[in-house]
């Protein structure tokens, strides 16, 4: 979409995780959690996109063109700062996700930039709403609905703690306004960090018109420990097999097969269990797979 260029911040580690290998690197079946979600913003942005990475993903990845580095893991304010360069004098709008939101869906993202056009919005922000949003920033609003602030779960008191609404860390910015207060982030806060969500409060206290984008919270959950990777594994898994089903694919057991976001499969072929069918592939009508295949070739496979 013309006028919008799309920021991924990748720096973080995710101690949570628990491992020496960077969060964003972690496995979701045949891919990893980053390269999902760079698959569904270059299919919208085309190139218009940068990453910002740790000095240890850039040595593991190859996309050097679009790639800033943030050496210290300063907070995700701190890391649009590192992207101000790269971004030159483009004026258009800003749209940021973080790394670890593989689900969000490229029909959202249309929504998203739509409403923030058609709204005039300075700033949108992506939210939904969780039953136990523990870990994440809480939207504060006013009595009239008006969002006033984010706050970080750390820095959140006993009534904003119960607030339902959250935070997905997806937004969209005007770039002249954002430039313009990231210098004024601070980082005297419970992290230490400069926190990209401040800048909510700023645009509100400088009088910009701030709206909001609900958004399915399946597309937006990202993954902070082991447990929930699996928990986004088990989303992700049930979406591609209801799609198969849905066009006449036949699986017998769907919950343990496992099928690839790129391969497509035809009316009436039929999946045995513990099947794992990963790459560009395309299985043609008739097709019988199972039990206990592995696939992971680009070639057609024929049935009748």
């Amino acid at each position: 979409m013309n006028g919008f260029k799309a920021i991924i911040l990748a720096a973080g580690q995710g101690k949570r995780m628990r491992t020496e290998l960077p969060k964003v690197l972690h496995p979701l079946y045949e891919s990893n959690l980053l390269e999902f979600l760079l698959d569904t913003i270059k299919s919208f942005f085309g190139e218009n996109y940068i990453l910002v990475v740790s000095p240890k993903i850039k040595a593991l990845i190859s996309d050097n063109d679009h790639m800033v580095v943030q050496d210290v893991p300063l907070g995700t304010g701190d890391a649009i700062k590192r992207a101000e360069e790269k971004l030159g004098d483009f004026s258009g709008n800003l749209v940021i996700f973080p790394g670890d939101v593989p689900l969000v869906e490229e029909n959202t993202i249309r929504g998203l930039c739509r409403e923030h056009i058609e709204k005039n919005n300075d700033c949108t922000l992506v939210t939904t709403f969780l039953e136990d949003p523990k870990g994440y920033g809480r939207v504060v609003r006013d009595f009239n609905g008006n969002v006033l602030k984010i706050v970080e779960e750390k820095d959140a008191n006993e009534e904003e703690k119960n607030i339902k609404e959250i935070n997905t860390s997806i937004y969209v910015f005007k770039w002249i306004y954002l430039k313009e207060i990231l210098p004024l982030l601070s980082n005297n806060n419970a992290q230490g960090e400069f926190y990209l969500t401040d800048a909510v409060k700023y645009f509100v206290e400088k009088g910009k018109k701030v709206g909001v984008f609900h958004v399915n919270k399946e597309e937006v959950l990202g993954a902070n420990t082991q447990e929930e990777l699996v928990f986004l594994r088990k989303i992700l898994k049930s979406k591609i097999n209801k799609k198969h089903m849905e066009n006449g694919v036949i699986m017998i057991e769907p919950e343990n097969i496992v099928i690839g976001k790129k391969t497509n499969i035809e009316h009436d072929v039929v999946v045995y269990p513990f099947s794992f069918i990963f790459g560009d592939i395309n299985l043609k009508k008739g097709a019988i797979i199972g039990p206990y295949s592995y696939i992971n070739i680009n070639k057609r496979i024929k049935g009748e």
